[in-house]
């Protein structure tokens, strides 16, 4: 994480209209920035347009981590710094409190934060059909509840024949996501690796493994006639029956997040995953 001092001429706004308030704040901080002579690009849509971050200097999310995820494909492509405001529920992505926003939003526009890089990975179906995540890629059986078998290869090496409800493939960033929900591990954001976790695996010894992060993973099928569902980020990223081979690594690009002055990891995690509130009842 290094200190950043550019001030910020055009930021975007992307606002979730969904969430109570966000497009009221919206006004409010457009209001701000452009009595600070701050340009402002506002949307609504979902995804947002392509296109729609080039040439801004930093993209405001107003809704929840959901929110923040599905601008990572056009943040990336445009080396847009990202920071939200949370109109979510847990909020590991989108940290600023509404209650804050409006204090620490003229200090973003001076300069006044700083950049902090997040690998990104990226999914290639054997065709050539690419796809980004922040957090995670998850495949499963296509069916309802189902088995699915897969092979994860590490540069062409067997890693494991998985028999289960599906594989996780997180970032450090999404250590926090899915992963943690099916028994992976904590991983610190600033790692250089990436973690692979079965979803109930049938066999109680298959446990996470933690990659470096300059592997090449690969997913073949065991069984020809079965295709998994594949999701990037919570949501359906390759259309067509065929995905496999898969393979998976980190993007050489990263997604930047915009952070605010003593913004802490680990006061994020203690507060939302409530560490330590055993010991104080």
């Amino acid at each position: 994480m290094a200190a950043n001092s550019k001030a910020l001429k055009k930021i975007a706004l992307v606002v979730n209209r969904a969430k109570p308030g966000a497009a009221e704040l919206a006004r409010e901080l457009a209001k701000i920035a452009k009595a600070k002579k701050v340009g402002v690009t506002v949307t609504d849509q979902f995804p947002i347009p392509a296109g729609f971050l080039k040439g801004m200097d930093a993209c405001c999310v107003l809704g929840g981590d959901g929110t923040i995820l599905s601008v990572v494909g056009e943040a990336v492509a445009a080396q847009v710094p990202v920071f939200g405001i949370n109109r979510g529920k847990l909020g590991f992505l989108a940290t600023i409190p509404v209650t804050d926003a409006k204090t620490i939003f003229p200090k973003l526009l001076a300069g006044d934060y700083h950049l902090a890089r997040r690998t990104v990975l990226r999914a290639e179906t054997a065709d050539g059909r690419v796809a980004l995540a922040l957090n995670d890629i998850v495949l499963k059986h296509p069916g309802m509840s189902r088995l699915i078998s897969l092979k994860v290869f590490s540069d062409g090496k067997l890693v494991n024949e998985y028999h289960a409800d599906g594989l996780i493939f997180a970032t450090p960033t999404g250590s926090t996501a899915y992963n943690l929900s099916a028994g992976g591990p904590l991983i610190h954001p600033h790692a250089q690796v990436l973690a692979v976790t079965p979803i109930c695996p049938h066999t109680l010894s298959n446990r996470s493994v933690i990659f470096a992060g300059t592997v090449r993973l690969e997913v073949r099928g065991l069984d020809p006639d079965v295709q998994p569902a594949v999701a990037c980020d919570g949501q359906k990223c390759f259309d067509g029956a065929k995905v496999l081979p898969l393979t998976v690594a980190l993007d050489f690009r990263t997604l930047a997040l915009l952070q605010p002055p003593g913004h802490a990891h680990f006061d994020i995690l203690r507060d939302k995953l409530k560490w330590g509130e055993e010991a104080r009842v």
